[in-house]
């Protein structure tokens, strides 16, 4: 509810409107005054610091008053951004009473650009006679009436009428307590929203594919190398002209004059060599194979034209660069490669690069994981520093992609240097030093010059992928252009001959940040030209890496999102497989993940800080042991956020976890986010207020368990001296079939004699002692050498399928396909009683089999009855106690809602106490009557007869529980931790 006080000002403004309305209406009262009379004074009521009287940073102030530029009357940026902590929330574009706001299309047009390509879901048009809302997550487009889009309107007189609603949604107070959030997320899903990258990703996408297959036909002796080097080259070039355009530092329609001429492309060149002369960064040097390509102009005149309002719906001059960023992410996942029909050699196609498709897709770094980490380690390094100090701190990304990381690294540093000038001690001093300029009273930027300085002493980079590298460099460009307009870089070139850009050559470097040059000097070397382009080997050290770093201990901060998949989808025994097992045998082991190795590779270069994103299954798994022995040695491991169901990727299953190293810490904090899913804003309030971090210790040679001291002394306890399971019995897995709709039916295949004929163990029919009905059988090859020894049925069968096995198939006999059909491990075992469990569960949920009809495939995990000291009875009551499954918590990795991975591997670190025959048998009988039990409830139909046999089974669970208890000594403030009480 609207306060007295506020209540009243609020009618007070509305009256002195009211009274004078029409000489508001006239068209000689001004946009600036209608700012100045009325509708400052309206947001003040909402609790907004129009004048920043707080005095806070320029990268704080609460509402920027954009310094607009006009040119022909038309504006370039909205009147006002509404801010927290920095951070954009909506915009408000003021127009004057004379405006008419209900029916006019082009202001409501102009707003909506603004917000949705900036990608803000909400933002307002107002000239305090109309106020009306918008949103702005609806694609605009120029035949959009004015009513498109808008969720809210009303005039002046209804104001106070509608004051709880706008106030209870675009306050400060509204934002900060969630209202405005949770208003956008209950509107959310309407039709036509769209997301603005998506949007601008299918427009690049589009050039690249026109670009691509034009420049192809035109130019029969480009190499495909080449092809893609002149389409990207071309597309970063346009793209940066047209948001230098619309900030105002270049001329407006620059780029869409050259459309009026006869050979565009030959005055493109033209434009690009003057711009080369201005900004001097390399993104516009000459190469003269690139300037002499035949492109024909109805392509590049399709691409510039539709840059341009009223045609583009986007608005340049207020893209984030970070949401180009996460565009050209996506962009760089695809690369242009030639036809191989023997008749078409020379046809563009564009597919997904091979790495990418290995690594399951491309996925950007959220901003918000960006910040945190960048807050976490550069904000950490320059803390309390001077400028001077900080400009001896080196940043590297190792795998900098599209260059999101080292863009919020430059972003944080761009803030901190402001914030530091432009306090009360140091302006004076900064002003006389060109470090800043003052844009309006008590207002300031830093100069160009500054930011230049800032890139070139802190900001490096290397990626294997050469159009990485100079999107990375075009974004940077971008950053340091930002907030930069005509007028600001017209006083630049008054004064001084610096350029507007510098050359990044030696700050983002091209080359393969794990494998140095010595590559090439292995043993049996033998590549063709093409493969060593891939390998694109780098020495970090060498001249043309980072030699002067390197020699002074190193980098001060390392950032990034290495890639991730299995070195072995490289080719187990691939050159580049082997270089990596040589030169990082302190952590290799076996077939491991790509992303060890960017942080083994960290920790060499780095002689501070370490913020990485990484999946987080190196925690857990048995080939990252050296790895995480290796982070222990180290000793800089600090802080964990493990993102335990929440997928910060949308779109892959991947779970993951932020891992922050210092210098100096007091021990590992460690957070688990358990919830699955978060708001945005919820999620960055928990990593960095709300979460409640504990501390762990590691051991050597164990997982990475994140328990907190109370929970890890019980584990502790719980292991005692007790051997393991995989010490006491034989733990292993399901069979791989390659071709399940081969080898599996749903019903009894009666054409085939039975011997071949197994049941099959479904992981999702597993429950704690107990089998639902399981209808599916497998084909399976008893003691089959031969082809011609099966069965006629069978060889037809497999004959039929020939085209499912092919490809499949690793053996040939007698002309014939056999199968790629891995029998079971460990068959030899497969007539022993045996436990299974699904391979993916939310709980300790394992069965007995003692019928040896079963066989699993990949998604369970059997336990064999290989040792007669323990029967097989008692080792399921373990398993399936709650004992075993709070330990087994601290054990397993989670992926996602709450499912832990059942694999041998974490199964075998379970601790099995050897208790003697008799104690044996005495757990051993109620697990015959629980199960016995579990049958009996399966079967009964009548619900009160089902509720009294399960209550049955709560109790004989109990007991089991409590003999378990027993066998571990666990005392009565132990169980109520392992019981969640």
């Amino acid at each position: 509810m609207l306060q007295n006080t506020s209540l009243e000002q609020l009618r007070n403004i509305v009256s002195l409107f009211s009274a004078n309305i029409a000489q508001y209406k006239r068209s000689q009262y001004d946009e600036a005054n209608t700012r100045t009379d009325f509708i400052d004074k309206f947001f003040t009521l909402l609790d907004w610091d129009i004048a920043n009287n707080q005095g806070f940073s320029e990268s704080y102030r609460e509402v920027v008053r954009e310094d607009k530029v006009k040119i022909d009357d038309s504006k370039k940026a909205p009147d006002y951004s509404f801010r927290i902590g920095g951070v954009r929330k909506f915009f408000v574009e003021a127009k004057k009473p004379f405006v008419d706001i209900k029916d006019s299309a082009e202001p409501a047009y102009q707003v909506r650009r603004y917000a949705y390509t900036a990608k803000l879901p909400l933002s307002i048009l107002t000239n305090f006679a109309e106020f009306a809302v918008y949103d702005t997550r609806i694609k605009p487009n120029k035949d959009d009436k004015a009513g498109t889009a808008r969720i809210f309107y009303c005039t002046f007189d209804q104001y106070e009428q509608h004051f709880d609603f706008i106030n209870s949604t675009f306050s400060k107070d509204a934002i900060l307590k969630g209202s405005f959030d949770k208003y956008i997320e209950e509107n959310k899903n309407k039709k036509g929203t769209s997301e603005v990258d998506a949007e601008i990703l299918a427009l690049v996408e589009e050039w690249r594919v026109e670009l691509a297959k034009n420049i192809a036909m035109n130019n029969p002796n480009l190499s495909v190398y080449d092809l893609n080097t002149v389409v990207q080259r071309i597309i970063d070039r346009i793209i940066f002209l047209r948001i230098a355009e619309d900030k105002g530092i270049e001329d407006e329609n620059l780029l869409l004059s050259v459309t009026k001429n006869q050979n565009i492309y030959e005055k493109l060149i033209h434009l690009f060599t003057k711009a080369n002369i201005k900004y001097n960064s390399g993104l516009f040097a000459g190469v003269d194979w690139i300037d002499k390509v035949n492109i024909e102009n109805k392509v590049l005149s399709n691409i510039i034209v539709n840059l341009y309002y009223p045609e583009c719906p986007y608005e340049f001059s207020v893209l984030p660069v970070e949401i180009l960023g996460s565009i050209y992410e996506r962009f760089l996942g695809k690369m242009i490669r030639f036809r191989t029909v023997k008749s078409d050699t020379h046809t563009a196609i564009i597919e997904e690069k091979p790495e990418v498709k290995k690594a399951g897709g491309v996925y950007y770094t959220p901003q918000y994981i960006v910040d945190y980490i960048v807050q976490n380690t550069v904000g950490e390094k320059i803390k309390n520093k001077t400028p001077q100090e900080i400009s001896g701190i080196r940043i590297v990304d190792p795998a900098c992609g599209s260059g999101s990381f080292l863009v919020g690294a430059y972003q944080y540093l761009l803030n901190y240097h402001l914030d530091y000038y432009t306090h009360e001690k140091n302006v004076k001093s900064a002003l006389k030093n060109g470090k800043i300029y003052e844009t309006a009273f008590h207002s300031y930027k830093l100069t160009i010059g500054e930011k230049q300085r800032i890139l070139a002493n802190n900001i490096f980079g290397v990626d294997i992928d050469g159009q990485a590298v100079e999107v990375t460099k075009l974004s940077l460009y971008l950053k340091l252009l930002e907030n930069e307009t005509g007028e600001s870089t017209g006083e630049l070139f008054k004064y001084s001959d610096m350029t507007l850009l510098l050359s990044l050559e030696n700050n983002i470097k091209c080359g393969n940040s794990l494998i140095g040059t010595d590559f090439y000097i292995q043993p049996n070397f033998d590549l063709t030209n093409d493969d060593r382009i891939k390998v694109n080997c780098f020495d970090w050290e060498g001249k043309n890496g980072f030699e002067e770093i390197i020699k002074n201990g190193g980098f001060d901060v390392v950032i990034g999102n290495p890639p991730y998949f299995n070195i072995q989808t490289l080719g187990a025994k691939s050159e580049i497989a082997e270089y990596i097992q040589r030169k990082y045998a302190d952590i290799w082991q076996d077939k491991s993940d790509i992303l060890f190795y960017f942080l083994a590779k960290a920790m060499r270069l780095s002689k501070g800080n370490i913020g990485f994103i990484l999946s987080n299954a190196f925690m857990f798994s048995d080939k990252a042991q050296k790895l995480r022995n290796k982070i222990i040695d180290d000793g800089r491991l600090a802080k964990i956020v493990n993102f335990e169901q929440f997928q910060v990727f949308e779109g892959a299953s991947i779970t993951t976890g932020i891992f922050i190293f210092h210098n100096e810490h007091s021990g590992i904090q460690a957070a688990t986010l358990k919830e699955k899913t978060y708001s945005i804003k919820k999620l960055q309030e928990n990593i960095n207020n709300k979460a409640q971090y504990f501390k762990v210790k590691f051991e050597k040679d164990s997982v990475f368990a994140l328990a907190d001291s109370n929970t890890a002394k019980i584990n502790k306890k719980i292991d005692g001296t007790h051997p393991l399971l995989q010490d006491i019995c034989l733990v292993g897995k399901g069979m791989e079939t390659a071709a399940n709709d081969v080898f599996i039916f749903t019903k009894f295949p009666k054409q085939f004699p039975k011997k071949f004929i197994k049941k099959r163990m479904i992981g999702e029919n597993i429950e704690r002692y107990f089998l639902k009905d399981n209808p599916d059988f497998l084909l399976y090859f008893e003691d089959v050498e031969n082809f011609k020894d099966l069965p006629v049925p069978i060889q037809n069968h497999l004959n039929e399928n020939r085209k499912i096995l092919k490809g499949r198939a690793t053996v040939k006999n007698e002309g014939r396909i056999w199968w790629r059909y891995s029998r079971p491990m460990h068959k030899e075992y497969y007539d022993l009683p045996k436990i299974w469990c699904s391979y993916r569960s939310k709980e300790n949920a394992f069965i007995i089999d003692e019928s040896n009809d079963f066989i699993g495939l990949t998604n369970t995990t059997v336990i064999f009855g290989t040792n007669e000291d323990y029967s097989l009875k008692y080792l399921l009551a373990l398993l399936n106690s709650k004992l075993l499954t709070f330990r087994y918590k601290s054990i397993g990795k989670q992926t996602g809602n709450g499912v832990y991975e059942y694999f041998a591997n974490g199964i075998g670190k379970l601790p099995i106490p050897k208790a003697d025959k008799k104690t044996q048998a005495k757990i051993s009988e109620l697990v015959d009557k629980i199960q016995e039990l579990k049958q009996k409830e399966a079967d009964e139909k009548n619900q009160q007869l089902k509720t009294m046999i399960s209550r049955q089974i709560e109790g004989i669970d109990k007991a089991i529980d409590v003999a378990v208890y027993e066998l571990y000594n666990l005392t009565e403030d132990e169980i109520k931790v392992v019981e969640g009480k």
